[in-house]
């Protein structure tokens, strides 16, 4: 039977599919400051507040450190990977995190929370990264530089961090705690951020950049990517933090499909490259994301 956090897991990243196409609308064709995305992700944090009197509790001092620990990582995650995407471009950044966040998750979950993968479990693990790797991977000229390497690579070190002290936090804890602490974490970075003229100047002038339609847009896009990030970290309460990292791989299959659409149907909003090898090479990295997940649930 499988287990009902693998559907919970799915269906959050095709809510965080439906953000990412979203977010690459606005990096490639409206704010472009990474600066800007990290700062007003982070404001929302203190709102998980409203959520603490449904069971929410306070945690002693190291479990708290941990806790908001794991948010101020999610905004570092962000800040890099949109420096990376800056750097670049989101085709190429994305096979970068599609394989490193589910390598870095399983490390630290080996050392920090003592997890251990059963030997089907793993050959399904290495499926997933595999399919995750190919269906992100895209063949593009362009520039690639090795400082957009390191910010992609940071970017998946910061967000599996933040997955496994999440993970931490709930097996201290119980699921609203674990949600409400490391989101008002997000709010730690803003200090320091805003402590830059030049941040508070891309900051400031983001939503005049933006434009009204633009900014509704990215406050839906941050709606269905909280909602989709909550049933992610339900999942991890579940079950495992590397599998539910592992199945990323699902979020690629979900943007596939909703870039073709867009690219099909509103080319202006959305394209991309369609061929018959891009075509054999996402169908592919299915068949090994859906073996990947034969196996994990066996």
């Amino acid at each position: 039977m499988i287990a009902s956090w693998i559907f919970i897991a799915a269906a959050g990243y095709f809510l965080l599919a439906c953000t990412g196409v979203a977010d690459k609308f606005l990096v490639s064709k409206v704010v472009k400051a990474p600066v800007a995305y990290a700062f007003y992700t982070a404001i929302t944090g203190p709102f998980s507040l409203i959520l603490l009197p449904f069971g929410g509790k306070l945690l002693n001092f190291w479990d708290m450190v941990i806790a908001l620990g794991a948010g101020t990582s999610f905004i570092i995650g962000i800040f890099y990977s949109y420096s990376a995407i800056r750097q670049t471009s989101v085709s190429r950044v994305v096979p970068i995190q599609g394989s490193m966040v589910p390598l870095f998750s399983f490390l630290l979950a080996y050392l920090i929370l003592g997890e251990r993968l059963s030997a089907l479990q793993l050959f399904g693990f290495v499926f997933l990264v595999t399919g995750a790797g190919l269906i992100s991977f895209r063949r593009e000229e362009g520039k690639w530089t090795s400082k957009a390497f390191v910010f992609a690579a940071l970017s998946s070190l910061f967000f599996a961090t933040t997955s496994v002290l999440t993970k931490y936090t709930f097996n201290h804890s119980n699921f609203i705690t674990g949600l409400v602490w490391p989101s008002v974490g997000f709010i730690i970075p803003v200090l320091p951020i805003l402590a830059f003229k030049k941040n508070r100047k891309a900051i400031f002038n983001a939503p005049k950049e933006a434009g009204v339609k633009n900014v509704a847009l990215y406050y839906t896009a941050r709606a269905t990517g909280t909602v989709g990030g909550y049933l992610q970290k339900y999942a991890v309460r579940l079950g495992s933090v590397s599998v539910v990292n592992a199945l990323q791989g699902t979020q690629f299959v979900f943007l596939f499909i909703l870039t073709t659409f867009f690219s099909l149907y509103y080319p202006r909003v959305l394209k991309e490259r369609i061929n018959t090898e891009t075509v054999v090479l996402k169908l592919t990295a299915i068949v090994f994301i859906f073996c990947g997940l034969y196996l994990i649930t066996k």
